[in-house]
């Protein structure tokens, strides 16, 4: 299936739920209209007619003394006369009192009429809601300003919107519900199924009172919560001039260069891409840094740009002042965040547990869903082109060409980055020359790698959204040449860090930064600091996943194998066979219908045969849950536990039903046994498993011991991936 295809695809189940929730409840509405029963208009009439019909019963009952006489209705069905005037002499007195039989039937096409209004003002309600979000997405393309005044706009409607979605299904369903209750209620002798569907249908329109109560509550607090940037969090150290002159000399250069201005702050890390931003910034010592601009520089990358490359960057990040990006981007976040404290109050709240009433707010989130993604897709498309714009800048400083090579030369170091780090958090302890020495021996061992193959992926960055690597290239009209990725793939390393004073070393003598200053003497390793304070970080880190992990792989048993509870239905058809058995004999020995009798013999023997499949599913284990995974029924191999992707656990009339869903392209190993039991659904790559119930444990506890058997392996493969044991 096509891109194109799926996007259609997606938008037509949208539309679905939008305009498909709402008109199913205008069509029960209407059919409850149908069978709504005449309003009782005129009383007086009505009375007369009953009494006339009263007055032919006593008739027929004069000529039938006693309790013999009897009428038909429409269908031929035979009644007691006594009983049908009794009915009718109910029916005048609850006439003559406005009684309940009278309030019930004017009460029915009142129902059925405010759920058919309310599903046609909520389906009237989501074609506005389509309408004006288009318009609004149409409107952002044309400007970032355009784009923020918008979604702004938007963001102050959007909780009005889904709250009268919400109320407007509700005011559907609520009436809908009392309307089932209508007949009941005229009836003079309620059975206990009468009483209990009564309950059931009061409580739901009681329930679902209360949730329309409490989406007002909740979204009114969402709606007063203060729109806060969250401070982003960077395992890095701020840089004073003092500290280090050298750099910040060179980021003046680069500055000087762009006219976008200085930044207040320079942060120096291990990990993350080069970024600037004007959000808030809390160092992981806790640390918050004062509000303004942000530079932060990665040193695993500045260890292997040159001088170019790194203004190249540098005039990237700080060519997105110019266009005012990180003002754009730090007003932006509030709208997402707002967006979602809505969507969570109009879901239920954040402790919510979700239930098939669920389906009535789902119109209301998905179009706060539709409008985040529009504004999502909106705002990547102007960061996109800003992207592109601040590539243009770096190009100015520079070169294209630099800015080419410094994209290509980190694409081709991010993995070893990347290992280095993961390495590094999993350990909880400093290596030798720490995330950055090993960065350094990775590229030694192995090589950079191919930049070529990552031309179709994004660069990371915590704030923005990069174009892919090719398209920028394109856009600064740099072919891929060999002499390109021959510099992106040196696995030479530069002397920077030494020479803006960030780590301990004395710089190459004929090196010079781009300012054109000599490098100053060794100083403090600032690199060594760094290392420190992400190694304690990893410790707590690892020391507190050791224990998580451990635990969940303590859940795991050698072996427990789970039989079928098949006595309850082997019980059941047995009886059944004995009663068949028993009729057959007592209409064979009484010489009456002989053939009824084979047939009721007949189907004792197929009672029988069903008895004893269920005795037989019972003998064999269903299931033998092992460390490695889980043998289904006859199967000779195991199912690893690495094959399932998740679990789903069904329960109904006496069945559990075990759904695993498969990684992608996993064949489970034959299990033997019929569909009835089990079976490979391929479409869906799952596997399907119908239980009889578990011998000697209830349902809960089974599924919570697969589920956990499940997980420990997982705990266990990652306990060893940590070079730890369980």
């Amino acid at each position: 299936m096509s891109e194109t295809d799926k996007k259609w695809l997606a938008l037509a189940k949208r539309w679905g739920v939008l305009f498909g929730i709402p008109l199913l409840m205008l069509a029960i509405g209407i059919w409850q209209w149908s069978r709504a029963d005449t309003p009782v208009t005129d009383v007086s009439a009505q009375i007369a007619e009953y009494q006339q019909v009263v007055r032919q019963l006593e008739a027929i009952e004069a000529e039938k003394p006693g309790r013999s006489a009897t009428v038909r209705d429409s269908q031929g069905k035979e009644y007691p006369v006594w009983k049908v005037k009794n009915e009718y002499l109910m029916a005048i007195k609850d006439l003559q009192t406005q009684g309940l039989n009278v309030t019930t039937r004017n009460l029915q096409p009142v129902l059925a009429g405010c759920t058919i209004a309310f599903s046609v003002l909520a389906l009237f309600w989501s074609a506005l809601g389509v309408v004006y979000q288009r318009g609004m997405g149409a409107k952002a393309m044309q400007s970032r300003e355009q784009l923020l005044a918008t979604f702004q706009k938007g963001r102050k409607l959007l909780p009005t919107y889904m709250v009268v979605m919400v109320l407007l299904l509700f005011g559907a369903a609520i009436p809908l519900l009392v309307y089932e209750m209508m007949p009941i209620l005229r009836h003079r002798n309620y059975s206990k199924g009468d009483m209990k569907l009564m309950f059931i249908l009061g409580g739901l329109a009681l329930f679902l009172l209360y949730s329309g109560c409490k989406v007002l509550i909740d979204v009114w607090k969402a709606s007063r919560k203060p729109l806060e940037n969250e401070p982003i969090e960077v395992m890095g150290q701020t840089v004073s001039r003092q500290q280090a002159p050298e750099l910040w000399a060179f980021v003046d250069g680069v500055a000087a260069k762009t006219g976008a201005g200085m930044p207040d702050a320079l942060v120096v890390g291990l990990n993350e891409g080069f970024f600037v931003t004007e959000h808030p910034v809390q160092l992981s010592n806790g640390a918050l840094l004062p509000q303004g601009r942000v530079l932060y520089l990665p040193l695993p990358y500045m260890a292997f740009l040159n001088a170019g490359e790194v203004a190249a960057v540098i005039g990237h990040e700080l060519g997105h002042f110019i266009g005012e990006d990180t003002l754009y981007s730090q007003r932006f976040s509030p709208i997402y965040s707002a967006t979602i404290h809505h969507l969570v109050a109009i879901s239920g709240g954040e402790r919510h547990e979700e239930s098939w009433m669920d389906i009535l707010r789902r119109p209301a989130t998905l179009f706060g869903e539709m409008f985040l993604d529009s504004f999502h897709e909106a705002v990547r498309y102007w960061s996109r082109k800003r992207e592109l714009a601040a590539d243009a800048v770096g190009a100015q400083v520079v070169s294209p060409q630099a800015v080419a090579s410094s994209l290509l030369r980190i694409s081709a170091l991010a993995p070893h980055v990347d290992e280095a780090l993961q390495a590094n958090w999993d350990r909880g302890e400093t290596v030798e020359g720490g995330v950055l020495g090993h960065v350094r021996q990775l590229v030694a061992a192995k090589g950079m790698t191919d930049p070529s193959e990552h031309l179709d992926k994004r660069q990371a960055h915590p704030t923005d959204t990069h174009p892919e690597l090719a398209e920028r290239l394109a856009a600064l009209g740099v072919p891929v040449s060999p002499e390109l990725l021959a510099r992106a793939m040196d696995a030479q390393g530069s002397q920077l860090l030494q020479e803006f004073g960030l780590e301990q070393g004395a710089p190459a003598a004929s090196s010079r930064t781009l300012a054109g200053a000599v490098a100053p003497a060794p100083v403090a390793d600032l690199n060594a600091a760094l290392q420190n304070e992400l190694s304690s970080a990893a410790a707590a880190n690892r020391s507190a996943k050791l224990v998580e992990l451990r635990e969940i792989a303590a859940l795991a048993t050698p072996e427990t194998v789970i039989h079928e509870r098949s006595a309850f239905m082997m019980g059941l058809f047995g009886f059944l066979a004995l009663a068949c058995f028993g009729g057959a004999v007592a209409l064979f020995m009484a010489g009456l219908h002989m053939a009824v009798g084979a047939g009721v013999l007949a189907g004792g023997l197929v009672c029988l045969w069903v008895a004893r499949l269920f005795w037989r599913d019972g003998q064999s284990p269903a299931m033998v849950l092992q460390p490695a995974g889980v043998r289904l029924f006859n199967a000779q191999e195991l199912l690893p536990w690495s094959a399932i992707d998740d679990f789903e656990f069904n329960q109904a009339n006496h069945m559990l039903t075990v759904i695993m869903a498969l990684e992608p392209g996993v064949q489970p190993p034959a299990m033997g046994v019929g569909k009835r039991r089990a079976q490979f659904q391929k479409k869906k790559q799952r596997v399907v498993v119908m239980l009889k119930g578990v011998k000697k444990m209830k349902n809960q506890a089974f599924a919570e011991l697969v589920v956990n058997q499940w997980r420990a392996y997982y705990a266990r493969q990652e306990l060893a991936r940590m070079g730890e044991q369980a």
